[in-house]
């Protein structure tokens, strides 16, 4: 299945489950709003997330936005990683780094499919570990591309089933099935 299709997918399940999705949606997997990655950076993440992609089928995602024009970053990404319907349908196996570096907000926005992979506990982890160092030192980049690495590494390495959680994702996953 391509990313196309998986996003296409991810969008009827989201009309499905009572939300309206938007008419267009990027199909990369960096989107740099907030200008704060080098052209390489962006060239190198971009290539590594459709690789991942190909041969795991998760869809991971990165996102910087200039300003969360007063929104919480949690209801953000929450509603960027929906719109965007980020995961394969029937797998929801989809995750958003989002970086609002002008609030410097990050937030790890996890699909129900890889809710026992990544809790909150771990992607609170990562951001503290791999990413805000790397940030704190000014080297958007290094962050970025050690987060990505992060959860790439927590995905692979879990050792727990991929699956939902939460009563809501367990309601999610079934109407996708």
């Amino acid at each position: 299945m391509t990313p196309r299709a998986a996003l296409a997918g991810l969008a009827l399940l989201t009309v499905a489950c009572g939300r309206e999705a938007e008419p267009a949606r990027p199909a990369e997997p960096v989107t740099d709003q907030a200008d704060i990655l080098s052209p390489a950076a962006e060239e190198a993440l971009d290539e590594t997330l459709r690789r991942y992609w190909n041969q795991k089928e998760t869809a991971i995602v990165v996102a910087t936005v200039p300003s969360l024009k007063g929104e919480s970053i949690e209801a953000a990404a929450n509603r960027m990683f929906n719109d965007r319907g980020i995961g394969a349908v029937g797998t929801n196996r989809g995750v958003l780094l989002l970086i609002a570096p002008e609030e410097r907000k990050l937030r790890i926005e996890v699909g129900c499919g890889l809710e026992t992979v990544l809790p909150s506990e771990v992607a609170a982890g990562i951001i503290r570990e791999a990413i805000k160092p790397r940030f704190s030192a000014g080297d958007f980049d290094a962050g970025t591309s050690a987060g990505v690495d992060a959860l790439i590494r927590r995905i692979d390495t879990a050792n727990v089933p991929a699956g939902p959680v939460s009563r809501r994702c367990k309601q999610i996953m079934k109407i996708a099935a």
